[in-house]
């Protein structure tokens, strides 16, 4: 592996990037120079591993099994120099994902702290509301909400977040405070829509689950959308309270139905299997335990 590091690192950093262009201003040469490390790797493989066209790069059947086993070797290996540099100091480059609006509203305000504890540390924090794939796409730690299907990956619980059902003082005064769930009927409720279909608005009653089939005049798949048309006075919101704590502790929303029972949702942080954490992810993990102790509920 080592004989042909250049061309290992040239290929991985061409399906990362998506070209030759943006690989060779990463690694600093040309795409000429990258083009060539990568078709030196197949001549020495004897096997054609990325599909070119004259705008895009794919992997072949061969490239993708190659890929996924190098990246992790070179990741590794990133991992190995870090640690002896570092002499177990967190140091280099951490990638992070997490949802839009945990990335805006919680990772947004933790990871200035973060640097400052960590100085000789880089955070690359990419924000997406589809699952990543960590090996893939080189992620060091993923934030994940709710149930987790991945049994592949390593997870660290960081807590709990409870829904809250709200609205602005100006709704409320101009329809009237619901007091029980069976209430919310008659009001015009903003509901968040995921994979086609509305968020069920649910409540805990003597640990049983009941769901209220509530309606209203807008919907939308963005929680900003839907805060922003609540505190308009459009109507009522059922969210994360991380998603509202700004606007409950200014009174610009108020909490409903404060004597029933909410869902809440978890909250992870996941990670590849590797027997030892490279200390920048280790660094991160712990942050974030601290730090979720501390606005988690």
């Amino acid at each position: 592996m080592l004989n042909h590091l250049t061309e290992l690192i040239a290929f991985v950093q061409s399906v990362q990037a998506g070209s030759f262009s943006a690989a060779a201003r990463i690694l600093d040469t040309t795409p000429s120079a990258i083009s060539k490390r990568v078709a030196k790797l197949e001549d020495q493989l004897g096997v054609r591993l990325l599909q070119r066209t004259t705008r895009s790069l794919s992997l072949t059947a061969e490239g993708t099994a190659y890929y996924e086993r190098i990246a992790q070797l070179l990741a590794e290996l990133e991992e190995a120099n870090d640690r002896v540099m570092s002499r177990d100091q967190p140091r280099g480059k951490l990638t992070v994902s997490a949802p839009h609006d945990f990335g805006h509203l919680m990772l947004a305000q933790w990871i200035p702290d973060f640097l400052q504890q960590y100085p000789e540390l880089q955070v690359d924090l990419r924000l997406t509301d589809r699952f990543v794939d960590l090996v893939e796409e080189s992620i060091d730690v993923a934030i994940r909400m709710g149930t987790l299907d991945d049994s592949s990956l390593i997870r660290k619980h960081l807590g709990e977040i409870p829904y809250v059902v709200c609205a602005s003082p100006t709704y409320l005064e101009a329809h009237g405070v619901p007091t029980t769930p069976e209430e919310l009927l008659n009001h015009n409720c903003l509901r968040f829509i995921s994979s086609g279909h509305p968020l069920p608005w649910r409540f805990l009653t003597n640990a049983t689950e009941q769901e209220i089939p509530v309606s209203g005049n807008f919907d939308s798949d963005n929680g900003y959308v839907l805060r922003s048309a609540a505190l308009a006075g459009l109507g009522i919101i059922y969210v994360l309270r991380f998603q509202v704590e700004s606007d409950l502790r200014s009174k610009r929303l108020s909490v409903l139905l404060e004597g029933e029972q909410l869902p809440s949702r978890m909250v992870q942080a996941v990670f590849t299997h590797r027997r030892n954490l490279s200390p920048r992810v280790q660094a991160f993990l712990e942050f974030l335990t601290t730090r979720s102790l501390q606005m988690l509920r």
